[in-house]
């Protein structure tokens, strides 16, 4: 199978300048890009990356009219669609909650591209810090460590971004199924009527491209998040690597300093394993670091997310029991089945990333109890007592300080929804 992979990339080569980096270029020097080289791929494509040229350039103006361009098919037009829609429906609770649930999803997906403009600054420090000198890998465990959190990162935007886009095909196709009554979206705007040709055929044609660019867009700004706080736990088991195992990371020093015949080279042992230990507390403090920076830069649009996700949670199931003779729409049902699972995992993935981050944090009291500190002397063991103390608060990302991204967050999340549901459909009786 490695073989195959090796000859598809070979043949791919020339495709290197347009594909996201690490598609084709090796692993070997596992560059911290390699972490959200996906995810800036997209927003590069779509205009949603930070214009850095000059405004005195040319490519800096051609720049910006594709963004505002990108904005206007896939925000702005589709959002004054749905506003004139709703507006004229205000009377069918069903169809003002099919709406509205379209609505609000589309919308906060452009409030988290905003603000991850408005934290421009922010962004860009934390790609910047990826790279320190304590995230870098040393030791061949450190390694794969890190391959593995890479992986994970860019699993999580790939598939999930690739599952909204098979779940919008689902809605592009079905006006196929209903006779071309509806539309993908449920739109209407002022002066014309989308139902009547040639208006239908353009807005058709709109949709197929609004929504699945959408969906690409939304799946990056949620995911960007999870491959960020991967990065901090691929960090965290570095670190619990190098506590379980001070004493043979020290040894190996101690080989590379006579190596190179460094002026470590004639420390004793003991010596050197207080510099591991050292070394442990200084990266622990950098990944604290990191975390809090996370935190300070997606905190708002995650916030929104949450309350929002309870709120389409609710509108989607009212939108089901507003639906008639269910079995005569199978692929009304179909989407909004799949629209819902979506929106179940895109707040579960976030959730999932935050409670493994606790856990993995937490867990390194018990790295540190493990490693052969009983075999050190008196001055070595303050260097683990001193950690243990800065272990006592685990690592947590919050979204405005309200929720913390755990999956006991998850839980009373789908709970909420659920009360909100029920009480919504209780009125409708």
């Amino acid at each position: 199978m490695g073989i195959v992979m090796e000859n598809v990339k070979k043949r791919l080569t020339i495709l290197q300048p347009i594909l996201p980096y690490g598609v084709i270029e090796p692993w070997d020097d596992l560059n911290p890009r390699l972490y959200h080289a996906i995810h800036i791929y997209w927003l590069k494509f779509y205009g949603m990356w930070y214009n850095n040229a000059s405004p005195k350039t040319i490519v800096f103006w051609l720049q910006l009219i594709y963004t505002a361009t990108v904005l206007w098919l896939v925000c702005f037009l589709p959002g004054i669609g749905e506003v004139v829609y709703l507006l004229k429906r205000r009377g069918n609770i069903g169809d003002v909650a099919e709406g509205l649930y379209l609505f609000l999803s589309e919308m906060y997906t452009y409030f988290k591209v905003a603000v991850f403009w408005l934290n421009k600054d922010k962004v860009i420090n934390l790609l910047r810090y990826l790279s320190c000198e304590e995230f870098k890998p040393v030791e061949m465990e450190h390694r794969e460590i890190i391959r593995k959190s890479i992986k994970a990162a860019r699993f999580v935007m790939t598939y999930y971004s690739t599952m909204c886009v098979g779940a919008v095909s689902v809605g592009i196709i079905m006006p196929l199924t209903e006779n071309f009554d509806i539309l993908p979206t449920n739109v209407e705007y002022p002066y014309f009527d989308v139902y009547k040709s040639p208006v239908y055929q353009t807005l058709y044609i709109h949709h197929v491209y609004y929504k699945p660019a959408t969906c690409i867009i939304d799946g990056v700004m949620d995911t960007i998040l999870a491959a960020f706080v991967a990065s901090a736990i691929g960090q965290i088991e570095i670190l619990a690597f190098n506590l379980r195992n001070f004493d043979v990371v020290a040894e190996r020093r101690r080989k590379r300093a006579v190596a190179e015949n460094k002026p470590s080279a004639a420390w004793t042992q003991e010596r050197h394993i207080r510099a591991v230990l050292k070394d442990c507390i200084l990266h622990h403090n950098s990944i604290i670091k990191y975390v809090s920076m996370i935190e300070g830069t997606f905190s708002l649009a995650s916030a929104l997310q949450f309350m929002l996700s309870v709120m389409v949670l609710c509108l989607v199931g009212i939108q089901f029991l507003s639906i008639e003779n269910p079995s005569s729409h199978p692929m009304q049902i179909m989407w909004m089945a799949i629209y819902l699972t979506c929106m179940l995992i895109e707040v579960f993935i976030l959730c999932w990333f935050g409670d493994e981050l606790i856990w993995k944090s937490t867990a390194l009291r018990q790295a540190a109890f493990d490693g052969p500190w009983l075999e050190t002397n008196h001055k070595t063991m303050v260097f683990i007592v001193i950690f243990l103390e800065r272990c006592k608060r685990p690592l947590r990302v919050t979204a405005g300080k309200i929720f913390t991204l755990s999956l006991d967050t998850y839980t009373i999340l789908i709970n909420w929804s659920y009360k909100a549901f029920a009480v919504v459909s209780n009125m409708k009786k």
